[in-house]
């Protein structure tokens, strides 16, 4: 296909060299590369626009793994994921203040309860299409662990809907292999992908979008003409600190969602006229503090705090959440509001452990945030005391006053901290946390036991000799450890709302021609990490939605490889 030369609506004076494909794809992650390969396989023409000079995205770092409802392995072991039961699990664990069990659509707004139905439907089909058309093998993720809301009676499969990419070893893979995958077959089918295109308005005809206009590399914009649609599946706005402030929960610090995810998508379907939702939803993870604050893209999030002798505490010294649940529902904890003294007491949390729990864990499977033996890390607060502790922790917090508002240590933390660790060490003994049943579900235990505290090789501490595996005393003596731990994202996951063929919606509620979203750059279809994968799930099934339904006009193929763009003008 040639170059055409179009005129801006931004510039009229200037002249604009111009790309041309069926379907134009912004983002190159896990929801751009569904949408590429299922517009393709359709026939149409396709063209990929990434704002980074490095594809991927935030899926290329993520576990990889997707939660998909009814999958091959599951029907292959005659496990019956019944989408009636499904349904309300979803519902149940996305919509609780919502949910009624009797009521037609479970007592959610229609369009909801719809986004859910088509994320059962179509999400076994996705996968079971990227499969066929060799985009990317998936085997069931092992071991089989538990949904992270895992004791709710609505969930009738606890185990076996998450799915894995292969690794090169056909082994469970992570994010880099579902990249590596989806690219490699994107590469093959000589479709075109851009890095360096920041995308940063739509073109439009009487109201259908009819393409984008993108900054290149070398700071001139260009148009790319879309003959069908434009699908996006940029990613969220978790650094975007003016969004992240205007319309998140409470104090967030960063997250690991790549630094190129600013939101860019959510004013420019604004200015075309899409209606807004879930913009305070994230999926959340708590990172270390210090770590956020020198660089808001971490390089992790902290799944479940390493080890066993270990407590999270706020700013008076007690605890306030179980510490081995999930990082989503953990992250929540830190926005709670004290009407009474009108702060945010967990703003900041402060994960103590012991020496015990550097010995026997550090060396471990998934030990971060602790640092690998033999080596340290600025975060990482010591005290050969207790008391030492505290006065280190002190110091620390008022170094870091500028950054994090009035939140300080009370007068009573040190005290406090010693009653907690000794009520804390009375559970450990029992076996039962009286306080917040740490240990009690069966994802603390399995998840805890499979990656993230899983004893080094050769470790001399002793191991079972308490009831509790997630709790144990800590020492009588010191050294003592302390991570100041706070509040961040994998991305956020409001924006443009869709309807159920991931068509963007107006304000009116009436699609808007031509544009489409996936991933975490609109409104979740499932908006709630009620269990691994539910990101990845969210973006391979409505980007595998918008590229099918972006090419439902296609009557027959209109290429072949050879037939693709290959180049565009500089």
């Amino acid at each position: 296909m040639g170059n055409l030369i179009v005129k801006s609506d931004s510039s009229p004076q200037a002249e604009r060299t111009a790309l041309k494909a069926d379907v134009v794809i912004v983002g190159s992650g896990a929801a751009a590369s569904a949408a590429a390969v299922a517009a393709f396989s359709s026939g149409a023409s396709v063209i990929i626009l990434e704002k980074s000079m490095v594809v991927g995205g935030t899926s290329a770092k993520s576990g990889g793994q997707p939660w998909i409802p009814n999958n091959f392995a599951l029907r292959k072991a005659g496990v019956k994921d019944d989408k009636k039961s499904c349904l309300r699990f979803m519902a149940r664990g996305c919509y609780p203040q919502l949910y009624a069990a009797d009521e037609p659509a479970l007592g959610l707004p229609r369009y909801a309860y719809d986004l859910l139905e088509a994320y059962y439907d179509n999400a076994s089909k996705a996968i079971d299409f990227f499969k066929k058309t060799g985009a990317c093998e998936f085997i069931q993720s092992q071991p089989l662990l538990p949904d992270y809301v895992d004791h709710a009676p609505e969930n009738k499969v606890l185990r076996g809907r998450l799915v894995a990419p292969t690794s090169p070893k056909a082994e469970p893979g992570l994010g880099a292999d579902l990249i590596r995958q989806f690219h490699a077959w994107i590469a093959a089918k000589k479709i075109p992908m851009l890095t360096g295109h920041r995308v940063n308005r739509l073109l439009s005809n009487d109201g259908a979008v009819t393409g984008v206009e993108a900054v290149k590399p070398d700071g001139k914009t260009m148009s790319v003409i879309a003959n069908l649609g434009v699908i996006f599946g940029s990613g969220g706005f978790t650094h975007n600190p003016e969004l992240m402030l205007e319309f998140q929960k409470g104090p967030i610090y960063g997250g690991c969602a790549v630094i190129t995810n600013t939101g860019d998508f959510i004013a420019i379907a604004q200015a075309a006229g899409a209606k807004l939702g879930n913009m305070h939803g994230a999926w959340g993870a708590e990172v270390p503090l210090e770590q956020a604050l020198e660089f808001p893209s971490t390089p992790d999030d902290i799944w479940q705090p390493t080890g066993d002798s270990m407590v999270l505490v706020n700013k008076y010294g007690l605890r306030v959440v179980d510490e081995k649940r999930s990082y989503n529902d953990r992250a929540k904890v830190h926005f709670y509001w004290d009407p009474l003294e009108q702060e945010y007491p967990n703003q900041v949390l402060c994960m103590i452990y012991d020496q015990r729990t550097v010995d026997l864990y550090s060396g471990g499977l998934e030990p971060y945030p602790l640092p690998p033996p033999g080596s340290s890390a600025d975060y990482v607060i010591s005290g050969r005391t207790l008391p030492g502790l505290v006065k280190h922790i002190a110091a620390r917090v008022e170094k870091l006053a500028p950054r994090i508002g009035n939140w300080r240590l009370s007068e009573n933390f040190g005290a406090n901290l010693r009653a907690t660790i000794k009520r804390f060490n009375q559970f450990a003994e029992k076996g039962v946390d009286e306080d917040f049943h740490r240990g009690a579900n069966p994802y603390d235990v399995e998840w805890q036991k499979a990656f993230f505290s899983v004893p080094a090789k050769g470790t001399k501490w002793p191991l079972g000799d308490v009831p509790n595996i997630t709790m144990h005393p800590f020492t009588p003596r010191g050294p003592y450890y302390c991570i100041l731990v706070a509040a961040g994202t994998l991305d956020t996951n409001g924006g443009p709302v869709i309807n159920t063929r991931a068509q963007v919606m107006d304000a009116a509620g009436n699609p808007i021609p031509g544009l489409y979203g996936a991933g975490n750059c609109i409104r979740a279809p499932m908006p709630y990490y009620i269990a691994g994968g539910s990101t990845l799930g969210n973006a391979l099934t409505f980007g595998y939605v918008a590229g099918m339904s972006a090419t439902a006009t296609l009557v027959k193929p209109k290429h072949t490889a050879k037939d693709s763009l290959h180049a565009h003008s500089k």
